[in-house]
C-alpha cells in the first residue's frame, strides 16, 4: 500500500492534519523540493542573459522580453485552467504533470539553435509552470489547520530562494566549466524523478473537501473569476503584490546583469553573490514572515496583511541604498571583500519574501476548501500580468533609452526608478489588511 492510498483508506474521514505529522512532513518537503527546482528553472534565463546574449547576438530588449513575457503570457495563459484541473480532477496528478512538462522545455532551451527556438521553449516552460504553485497551496492548505497554515505556506515561499541560489549559482558555476546550453539540460533532470514522487505519494483529495455544489460541479470558471475578485482584501493582495512585483520581477531579471555592469562582478561572483544574499533573505523572510503572522493574528486579523505592507514600505529606502551604492564599495571580512551590494540583497530578500505565506495563507481562508487552486491562480495570474509581463521588458527598454547618456550605469538608474513602485505595493497591502477582517466576517456568515 502506498503513502498516499494509506493517507487515504488508514485515516477516518476527516482526520484532522495534526494526526498526520510525518505525512504532511514529507509532503511539505517534497513541495519544497518541487517548487524550488520550478524556480531555478525560472531564474536560470537571467544568469545566462550575457553569454546567450553574445551567442545570438540580440539586444537588451529582445532579451527582456524572452524574460518576461516571452515566459509570463503561457503561465499566466495556464494557471487558471491547471488551477481549475487541480480543484476538479487531481492535486498531484496536475503537479505531476506540470513537472514533467517544464523540465522538458528546461532541457529543450539548452537545445535551442537561435533566439526563436529559445523563445518558444521559454514560452512552454511557462505552461509548465503554470501548473506548480496553485495545487501546491491547495495541497498544503488541506493538511494544515489555521493556526499553522501561513508558516507552512512560508516554507513553501521559501522555495523561491533555494530556487534563486539553485539557479543563479548553480546555473552559473555549470555554464562556466560547461556552457550556457549544459547549465539548462543539467537543471532539467531533477524533474523528471520529482514527478513521479509527487505522482505516486502525493496525497489525495479527502471525501470532506468535495462539497455538494462544489469540485466537478461547482461554478464556472469566470463564475469563480468574479467571486474571488468580489472579495476585496483579495483583490487589494493581488494588485499589491502585482505592482511591488513590477520592479521585483525586473531585478530578478536584470540584477544579475547589474551586478556585472556596474560592479564588475563576473558571471560566476554575480551568481553567488547575488544568490547566497537573495537565498539567505529570502528563506528567512518566507519562514520567519509566515510563523510571526500566526502569531501576531491573534492580536487581530488586519496583522495577516498588516506586517507585509510594512515589510514591502521598507524595501524603497533599502533600494536607495542598493543602486546608489558606488561600484567597489563593502567591507572587509577576515580577509574576504564583501560587496555592498551583497549585503543589500540579503535585507531585499527578506522584505520582498514577506508577503507569500501570509497572502496564500489569507486567501486559503477566504475561500472553499475546493476552490483554493483557483484562488492562488488567480493571484499568481494578477501578479504577473501587472508585475513579470511588464517589469523585465520595461526595464531594458528605460536602460537602452538610458545608455547614450549614462553607458554602462543606465541599468542602474532604470531599476532605482522602478523600485519606487514598492512603495505603492505597500499602501495597497495596508488597504487589504483593513479589509481583510471584514472579509473573513462576510465568509463566515455564508
Amino acid at each position: 500500500m502506498g503513502i498516499s492510498e494509506m493517507t487515504e483508506t488508514s485515516a477516518p474521514q476527516g482526520a484532522k492534519p495534526a494526526e498526520r505529522p510525518p505525512y504532511r512532513l514529507y509532503v511539505l518537503l517534497l513541495l519544497l523540493l518541487l517548487n524550488s527546482l520550478s524556480y531555478a528553472d525560472r531564474h536560470l534565463f537571467s544568469i545566462l542573459i550575457p553569454a546567450i546574449k553574445a551567442e545570438f547576438g540580440i539586444s537588451d530588449s529582445l532579451l527582456g522580453l524572452i524574460g518576461g513575457p516571452g515566459f509570463i503570457v503561457s503561465y499566466v495563459l495556464c494557471s487558471m485552467p491547471f488551477a481549475c484541473l487541480a480543484d476538479r480532477w487531481s492535486r498531484r496528478g496536475v503537479l505531476a504533470l506540470a513537472a514533467t512538462l517544464w523540465s522538458a522545455a528546461t532541457a529543450a532551451c539548452g537545445a535551442a539553435g537561435n533566439a526563436v527556438q529559445l523563445a518558444l521553449a521559454r514560452f512552454v516552460v511557462g505552461i509548465g509552470e503554470a501548473g506548480g504553485l496553485p495545487p501546491s497551496q491547495s495541497v498544503l492548505a488541506s493538511l494544515y489547520g489555521e493556526d499553522r497554515r501561513s508558516a507552512a505556506m512560508g516554507v513553501l515561499a521559501s522555495g523561491t530562494y533555494f530556487g534563486l541560489i539553485l539557479g543563479l549559482l548553480g546555473g552559473a558555476a555549470i555554464a562556466a566549466q560547461w556552457g550556457w546550453r549544459a547549465a539548462f539540460l543539467i537543471l532539467a533532470l531533477p524533474g523528471f524523478p520529482l514527478a513521479l514522487l509527487i505522482w505516486f505519494t502525493g496525497p489525495r483529495r479527502r471525501p470532506h473537501e468535495l462539497r455538494p455544489g462544489t469540485g466537478r460541479d461547482g461554478p464556472g470558471f469566470w463564475t469563480s473569476v468574479r467571486m474571488f475578485w468580489n472579495i476585496k482584501s483579495l483583490r487589494l493582495v493581488a494588485l499589491g503584490v502585482g505592482t511591488f512585483n513590477i520592479f521585483g520581477y525586473a531585478g530578478a531579471v536584470w540584477m544579475p546583469a547589474y551586478f556585472m555592469r556596474s560592479h564588475g562582478m563576473s558571471v560566476v561572483e554575480a551568481g553567488a553573490w547575488l544568490g547566497v544574499g537573495s537565498a539567505i533573505g529570502g528563506i528567512t523572510g518566507s519562514i520567519a514572515s509566515g510563523a510571526m503572522v500566526d502569531r501576531l493574528r491573534r492580536r487581530g486579523e488586519h496583522w495577516q496583511l498588516r506586517l507585509p505592507a510594512i515589510a514591502f514600505l521598507l524595501s524603497f529606502p533599502q533600494n536607495i541604498f542598493m543602486f546608489t551604492m558606488p561600484g567597489g564599495a563593502g567591507i572587509a571580512l577576515g580577509g574576504l571583500h564583501i560587496p555592498g551590494v551583497a549585503l543589500m540583497t540579503v535585507l531585499g530578500g527578506f522584505l520582498a519574501a514577506c508577503w507569500a505565506g501570509p497572502s496564500f495563507s489569507a486567501a486559503a481562508r477566504l475561500v472553499a476548501p475546493s476552490q483554493r487552486a483557483q484562488a492562488t491562480a488567480m493571484l499568481v495570474v494578477i501578479i504577473n500580468i501587472i508585475g513579470s509581463m511588464i517589469g523585465p521588458s520595461l526595464s531594458g527598454f528605460v536602460s537602452d533609452l538610458l545608455t547614450a547618456r549614462l553607458g554602462g550605469e543606465s541599468l542602474r538608474v532604470s531599476l532605482l526608478i522602478m523600485s519606487l513602485l514598492t512603495v505603492a505595493g505597500g499602501l495597497l497591502f495596508w488597504r487589504a489588511s483593513v479589509h481583510y477582517p471584514r472579509d473573513l466576517g462576510a465568509r463566515d456568515t455564508i
